[in-house]
């Protein structure tokens, strides 16, 4: 199992010679350009005062390197003044970050930096600004052109050494990482991962109990942590969902360590968008070699920012780099792509093509089936389902009429694709084998009998096995013949009309299949009786109804009890049933062209 807090440990021990500045948080902030407010000191015997000295405007790269940019806490402000700039919140900001640095130094120092806080005038420095102002710019206050961070540099230094403190009695116990004792009680600051949901009762008591961490140890996950959340690094995107892609790695050599980390920040730095898609992830995974994949899992943590949080979703642990390789290679060899039918321009769809998110709109659910191992156990039916009523309409949960989803929509190939989609499933081991030929298999539409291809269909194609799902599949072929008998009967009746006008009306058998909605169990019969009574009104004859008359006949008096199918398969059957009378109809009536 993936161990987050060790994943965190190995990226900030990668990195310990860069101690404060993996706290530096200035390249990981949106920062446009910086207002540099210079003040000059001035000297006398008995007093020291400085003196404004005009703004400067910089890009952020040109001087990144002179500050220290750190947010103590939400509402705790800067450690430095330096921060974003907001003429409301001017005054204030510059006295949490003055109060700040207090913190970490000496009395002298403490009365030469309150000695600034006085001389600074926040109206006329909000004025200076104004011509400057913009979207995304931040505010710097320097000394004689020099930062407070280069004039004060043992405040960053002193805070970080103080992140880890915590606030218990330290004992000598075995720490997380090693068995020997040492002193122990120090906070990483990793509540996120331990404690979310819990009670505050509950979590006030547990906080510094979850993890027996020493100063050391805290400090490195901290920077770990640090490093991986607060950077762009480690962030790529999938199926338009965010997450962190944390690398575990199964050797000591942290040398060896560090440079597959510089691997993962220079592949980011190369593609300099924000959330790298899974394209970029595939690229970065085949510029390992050999024995780095084999030494390799990656876990994707997924979240979302909202302000200054990070909400964690789910996490899928312990993927190994074959299993990405694999499950992208058995997509395109599929023909499935990666997004959404509706969002694809109808010139530019492939119509063989299968959008396996037409199926699964879920996309931590479908991360998860690729890649986590994720066993399934019924739900992929109503997915199913769910193409075939809603189809791209199910964005605004927009459902398909039961007689223009047989008479229009649904087509022979169509249950191809379902089967596809089953197939992929099947591949990934997501569900069982059993489901394979679930709901299609190609038979011999070539015959004089409906009845055969029905026999040959409940042969091979396991939902109809079912002697129920063989109903409802039987019932859908009588609808669309019932339907296409009325309708020509209904021409030919318009043709005599004076008032005719050529429009298009819906059968009465179009109407109440439109108005049931769906077929199920509880309405079989009725669904029968309206068909029947409709063809008996409208005179039906031919060797294709009696032949489905006759085996509807034969299956409802093999029906027991016991013979039962959900709401979904019912329908999935009818539709099957419709679809296939309608291909084996076409067939046909090729065959007598011919």
């Amino acid at each position: 199992m993936a161990d987050i807090v060790k994943i965190f440990y190995d990226v900030g021990k990668s990195y310990a010679d860069r101690g404060v500045e993996n706290f530096n948080e200035i390249d990981r902030k949106n920062i446009s350009k910086i207002a540099v407010s210079n003040f000059k000191e001035i000297k006398g015997d008995e007093f020291i005062r400085f003196e404004f000295d005009g703004i400067s405007v910089f890009e952020k790269d040109a001087i990144k390197d002179r500050l220290f940019l750190r947010v103590t806490s939400s509402n705790g402000g800067n450690l430095y003044p330096l921060f974003f700039y907001d003429a409301k919140k001017l005054e204030s900001s510059l006295k949490k970050a003055f109060k700040n640095m207090a913190k970490y130094l000496d009395d002298e120092k403490k009365e030469y930096i309150e000695a600034l806080s006085k001389s600074i005038d926040t109206q006329r420095l909000a004025e200076s600004i104004k011509d400057y102002e913009e979207k995304n710019l931040y505010l710097a206050v320097f000394i004689d052109s020099k930062s407070l961070y280069e004039i004060f540099p043992e405040v960053s230094k002193k805070y970080v050494n103080s992140v880890c403190n915590g606030d218990i009695v330290k004992r000598d116990l075995n720490s997380y990482f090693c068995d020997d004792r040492c002193e122990v009680g120090f906070d990483a600051g990793l509540n996120f991962c331990s404690l979310h949901g819990m009670p505050k009762t509950l979590s006030k008591n547990l906080k510094y109990k979850t993890l027996s961490l020493s100063k050391d140890e805290a400090c490195l996950v901290k920077q770990g942590f640090e490093i991986v959340f607060d950077g762009n690094s480690f962030i790529f995107n999938l199926f338009g969902n965010s997450y962190y892609l944390l690398p575990t790695l199964f050797f000591d050599d942290y040398s060896k360590k560090r440079e597959f980390f510089d691997k993962l920040i220079k592949f980011s730095d190369e593609n300099s968008s924000a959330k790298k898609t899974e394209k970029h992830m595939l690229q970065l995974l085949q510029r390992l070699d050999e024995k780095e994949s084999q030494k390799l899992l990656l876990s994707f943590l997924f979240y979302e920012k909202s302000n200054n949080a990070i909400n964690l979703y789910t996490m899928i642990e312990d993927v190994a780099p074959s299993r990405v390789f694999g499950a992208f290679e058995l997509m395109d060899s599929m023909g499935i792509e990666k997004g959404a039918s509706r969002f694809i321009k109808k010139n530019q769809k492939d119509e063989n093509a299968l959008y396996i998110r037409d199926y699964i709109e879920d996309n931590i659910l479908l991360a998860e089936i690729i890649f986590g191992k994720v066993k399934l156990y019924g739900g992929f039916i109503h997915w199913i389902y769910k193409r075939i009523f809603f189809g791209d309409n199910r964005k605004n949960a927009t459902r398909k009429k039961l007689a223009y989803e047989i008479l229009f929509y649904s087509k022979y190939e169509d249950f191809q694709k379902h089967q596809r989609f089953l197939d992929f499933l099947i591949a990934l081991e997501a569900i069982d084998i059993r489901w394979s030929n679930y709901i299609y298999k190609e038979v011999d539409m070539d015959s004089d009998r409906f009845s055969d291809v029905a026999k040959s269909k409940f042969n091979e194609v396991q939902l109809l096995q079912n002697k129920r799902a063989r109903e409802f599949y039987i019932l859908g072929a009588l609808a669309i013949l019932v339907i296409k008998w009325q309708k020509s009967k209904n021409k030919e009746n318009n043709k005599n009309r004076e008032d005719n006008n050529d429009r298009r009306e819906s059968t009465s058998l179009e109407k109440y299949l439109d108005s049931i909605g769906s077929v199920t169990m509880q309405n079989s019969g009725r669904v029968f009786n309206k068909i029947y009574n409709i063809s008996r009104k409208y005179s039906m004859y031919g060797d294709d109804y009696d032949d489905l008359i006759t085996l509807y006949s034969d299956i409802k008096e093999e029906l027991t009890t016991n013979d039962r199918v959900s709401i979904d398969e019912a329908n999935i059957a009818f539709v099957m049933g419709s679809v296939d009378f309608k291909k084996y109809r076409q067939t046909k009536k090729e065959d007598s062209n011919e």
